[in-house]
């Protein structure tokens, strides 16, 4: 496997560790491709069996199990905002900003739209210092720039506020 493959499959598998079903259904494809090409050599596969296992011992379902589970629509108008947008906002600015929790939650708020109480939820959704229960791979453990990529729509407001490096 060349070094462009291996960058791919990294950056694909952490979107996917982060809830986006469609990296997740992206890395089944790469892992399907490798099969028919009998070519074994990428580290997805050791993930696939890690989310086998998932679903085979502890009984997940296997469409939660790897990742491409998709929440029912539960009605209502639907959300102003991504979650992993606002989530990678969060983080850059408590992180990089140096933002207290509770300035990000007011900045973002006045940026962006989005009310204290739902900022909370997003953070125990996809920040690990506030989830104690569930041990995952979280936005935490990334880099700027992949933070930076992931702010979507509202990096041009995040980017004003961060150090210049």
């Amino acid at each position: 496997m060349n070094e462009t493959e291996n960058w791919f499959e990294q950056q694909v598998g952490l979107r996917a560790a982060i809830g986006d079903d469609e990296a997740a259904k992206e890395i089944l494809d790469i892992i399907a491709s490798r099969i028919e090409t009998k070519r074994f050599d990428s580290a997805l596969f050791s993930e696939l069996a890690k989310n086998l296992r998932l679903f085979l011992n502890d009984g997940i379902p296997l469409d939660v199990a790897l990742g491409v589970f998709k929440e029912p629509n539960k009605g209502g108008r639907p959300p102003k905002y991504n979650q992993v947008e606002v989530a990678a906002v969060d983080l850059l600015l408590r992180e990089y900003a140096k933002f207290r929790p509770e300035k990000a939650a007011t900045w973002i708020n006045k940026n962006i739209g989005v009310d204290r109480r739902t900022i909370q939820r997003i953070r125990t959704r996809h920040d690990g210092r506030y989830d104690k229960i569930s041990p995952k791979t979280w936005m935490e453990s990334l880099d700027k720039e992949l933070l930076l990529d992931l702010t979507g729509s509202m990096r041009e407001k995040v980017t004003g506020v961060l150090p210049q490096t």
